[in-house]
């Protein structure tokens, strides 16, 4: 498997996860870590199950502080064995609805984001509006450039 397949089977189970937790507004961190060393650090009571020796697995941590998010990942550190991280947050979408005679009509909806980044700066993200439909891929944008560059930080 690919780096960038793993990163984003990563990403969505991570998603997943958080989306069983529900929604309440904390931002949700993962750590990354390949099959091997999953199983040489935590003692394999619940081994995962067939999954390819490049697989990464999201490891759910403590969410991170209500403040604000730059600053909460400002003092997150990772120790040499984790590839990557995922971050899990609830953001605010604008739409355009459609258009009106004289202007543009906007709507916002809550979504909820996920940003999965290597060390090496590579990521993947994913987008889902409230509690519809698939996680969608998210192309680049400039709020996901920004927590990407801040994930990569981290490292």
């Amino acid at each position: 498997m690919a780096d960038h397949d793993a990163l984003m089977a990563a990403v969505i189970a991570a998603a997943r996860d958080a989306d069983a937790e529900g929604w309440d507004g904390t931002h949700r961190v993962y750590a990354l870590t390949d099959r091997d060393t999953y199983l040489g650090v935590a003692y394999p009571l619940d081994p995962p199950a067939e999954l390819p020796p490049d697989a990464l697995l999201a490891i759910p941590l403590t969410p991170l502080g209500p403040g604000d998010l730059r600053t909460e990942l400002a003092r997150v550190t990772w120790p040499d064995d984790v590839r990557g991280c995922v971050l899990v947050t609830e953001v605010t979408v604008v739409t355009l609805l459609g258009r009106w005679r004289r202007g543009k009509s906007f709507g916002v909806r809550g979504a909820r984001l996920a940003v999965g980044v290597l060390r090496d700066g590579r990521h993947r993200s994913v987008l889902r509006s409230g509690d519809e439909g698939d996680w969608r891929i998210c192309p680049g944008s400039l709020s996901t450039d920004a927590v990407v560059s801040a994930l990569v930080g981290t490292f």
